[in-house]
This record gives structure tokens, C-alpha cells and sequence, in this order.
């Protein structure tokens, strides 16, 4: 069963993922769901004010997942629970009905996002303790903890207290992944630079565009980021930049993905970006096309001979310019790396796997809880 308050569509592939891989295990899916909170949940990150009211609507919410649960459970009888994010809000209330073992997928700790990643509070202030707070009650509640990545895991565990046996770790894994890749698109002129992200400091983009606009046979295309990014981009680039809306849907992205000869990765220099396969990352293997990307353990992890990836070292602009030229001067190489990169999808995030690993998770919570 999953149980919860989730966003599924566009912008959220996580929960259809697990979704995904629960039906490929031939299990019966129950969903006990009310509406996720979208794109409200980045803003209440910046708006600590906005809490209290938060904290109201999320007692209601409770409320009628409570009622909705016990007809689900009632009626479903699950062997296990599986709680998608952002359920932080939602286990501990879920654990306490519960007879079966409640997982819950972190995904991401609200502290590590809002405190060390994107720096909107201050590390020991009272927001700060309140996050770090809401994270450790959330994993102190589930008989499992998910993150995407083994050094994921372990960071959460380490900023919890809670005890590293208690967490586990799931691929990300891309629902919308197309099952055959196009062709890379050989041919004379620029190299064919694809930029899509959001304006955080993991993605690194304004390292991107000071590399960028020190390589001429390079042409970026760029979805999202700031608008101040955005307006920077245009002033330096001139006819070597396409601009793109701030959010393409996943059909425009894909046919972005298949026009590119390369796919940007990230390239900030904070913790998180040493943690995690961004799933920018996971896009560009799925659609057969290189990628470069700051050389990070999680990445390496997966990638250790770089086959399909192009490495550089985080938040150095000159070094990423450097390979920029490099890779625009041999298109061989980049055609010779496409051709391995559908592989290394195939090999850590496709469907297939991502539902062996999840069966793997399940079956070990089960059986501790027996």
C-alpha cells in the first residue's frame, strides 16, 4: 500500500517510480492519498511564517487520512506500507495505526535542503533545529528509511542520529524514460550544450555559464534556472544561446534530450552534489546521450570508468571551458560515449532494477519485523 500525501505528473517522478516497480513485483497496489503539496512545499522552506497556518491544514489532512486509512487497511489488508514523499509529516501518525511495517521514502531531508544546500537559515538558528527536528521524528517513526543513494543514506543517518540499519536506499530510476533513444545527432557546427534545472546550488549554473561564455564553438540550450541567470545568459550569448521557459513538460524535454549532443550535469561544490545521481544525470543515460558533470562519489559510484560521462571538477568554471573545447573539437569522442550511455541506465536506474532493488528493500523490512 501507499499511503500518504504525494505529487505524481510532471515534476514528480518519484512516487510514480515506486508505484511502477511495486506493479512490476505483479504486487496489488492500494493507494490511500490525499493531493500532495506541489510546489508549495519550496516556499514554505523560505517562509517560516507561513508555518502556523501550515500546521493547521496539515492537522486537518491528518485527520482525514486517518479515517481514509482505516477503510484502505480495512479493506486492503497490506503486508507492508510504503509512505512516498514528502511524508514527514505523515508517518509518524501512519506508524501509530499501522500493524504492518510502515517504509518511508525520505527522498529528501528538509534540514539538508533548506539549511546546508540552498543556505535560506542559518545552521543553529530555531528554524534550523525545527527542521533537523521534523527530519529526525520522520525517521525515528518508520521500520525504514529510503534515500536515492548509499552516501545519501548515510548523511541522513549521520544528521538524524537515528541508526544507519534503519535506512536503505532506492535508485530514482526515470518512469518516462523512452524505450528506444534517438540517434546522436552528428553534424558540422556547435557543440550542442543542454542545460535544464532549477536555480539551486547544487546544478551549479552560473559556473556553467562563465564556462559557456569563454568557448565560442559552443551553443547552449537552457530550460529553467533564475531569471536573473536567465538574463545573463542572453546578454553574453547572443545567437549561441536557445532559451527555454523555466519548466518544459516531459514530451518538449525529450525532444530537447534528442536534439542535444551533450547533457550539462551539475557542477556546484556543496555536500549534496557529492550524495546524489542528479536526475538530470539519470535523463541524459536514459535518452543515449553523453553527459558532463562534477566528479562526485555518488556518480562515481555508478560510472567509475567513465564510459558515458564526462568529468570536471565542481565549481571551476576554467576547467569545465577547458573540456568544453576539448570535447567540441572530438565529436568521436562524444558519439563514442552516447553510444554507451542508454547501457549505463539500463545497468542502475531502468524499471527492471530499480524493481529488483525495491523487492530486495521490502522483503528485508518484512522479515525483520516477523
Amino acid at each position: 500500500m501507499l499511503c500518504g500525501a504525494w505529487d505524481e505528473g510532471p515534476g514528480y517522478p518519484r512516487a510514480t517510480m515506486l508505484r511502477h516497480a511495486l506493479h512490476a513485483q505483479h504486487e496489488e497496489v492500494e493507494l490511500c492519498r490525499l493531493p500532495g503539496p506541489g510546489s508549495r512545499k519550496r516556499g514554505l522552506l523560505r517562509a517560516p511564517w507561513r508555518w502556523p497556518a501550515w500546521a493547521l491544514s496539515e492537522w486537518l489532512r491528518r485527520h482525514w487520512l486517518r479515517r481514509i486509512f482505516r477503510m484502505c487497511v480495512e479493506h486492503a489488508k497490506p503486508r507492508v506500507i510504503v509512505v512516498p514523499y514528502p511524508g514527514h509529516t505523515m508517518v509518524g501518525e501512519i506508524k501509530r495505526l499501522a500493524r504492518v511495517p510502515v517504509v518511508l521514502d525520505l527522498f529528501l531531508s528538509a534540514y539538508d535542503t533548506a539549511v546546508l544546500d540552498r543556505g535560506l537559515h542559518r545552521e543553529g538558528s530555531v528554524i534550523a533545529r525545527l527542521l533537523r527536528r521534523l527530519d529526525t521524528k520522520a525517521c525515528q517513526a518508520a521500520d525504514l528509511v529510503l534515500l536515492d543513494t548509499p552516501e545519501h543514506a548515510d548523511h541522513v543517518a549521520a544528521l538524524t542520529g537515528v541508526t544507519r540499519e534503519r535506512f536503505d536506499w532506492l535508485p530514482i530510476g526515470d518512469p518516462a524514460a523512452p524505450r528506444t533513444i534517438a540517434p546522436w545527432p552528428a553534424g558540422p557546427g556547435p557543440l550542442r550544450l543542454l542545460f535544464f534545472g532549477t536555480d539551486v546550488p547544487l546544478h551549479g549554473l552560473p559556473v556553467l555559464l562563465d564556462a559557456v561564455a569563454a568557448c565560442p564553438e559552443v551553443h547552449l540550450t537552457l530550460v529553467g534556472g533564475s531569471a536573473a541567470e536567465r538574463a545573463r545568459a542572453q546578454s553574453r550569448f547572443g545567437d549561441r544561446l536557445d532559451l527555454q521557459p523555466e519548466f518544459v513538460p516531459r514530451e518538449r524535454l525529450q525532444e530537447l534530450l534528442d536534439r542535444a549532443q551533450l547533457v550539462a550535469g551539475v557542477f556546484g561544490s556543496g555536500g549534496k552534489a557529492q550524495r546524489v545521481v542528479p536526475y538530470k544525470v539519470v535523463h541524459g543515460w536514459a535518452s543515449g546521450r553523453p553527459v558532463l558533470t562534477a566528479d562526485t562519489p555518488a556518480v562515481r559510484r555508478v560510472e567509475p570508468a567513465g564510459t558515458a560521462t564526462f568529468f570536471v571538477p565542481a565549481a571551476e568554471p576554467t576547467k569545465l571551458a577547458q573540456r568544453l573545447r576539448e570535447l567540441a573539437a572530438e565529436p568521436a569522442r562524444l558519439q563514442e560515449a552516447a553510444g554507451n550511455a542508454r547501457a549505463v541506465y539500463d545497468r542502475h536506474f531502468s524499471l527492471d532494477c530499480v524493481r529488483q532493488r525495491f523487492a530486495e528493500v521490502l522483503t528485508g523490512v518484512c522479515a525483520r519485523s516477523s
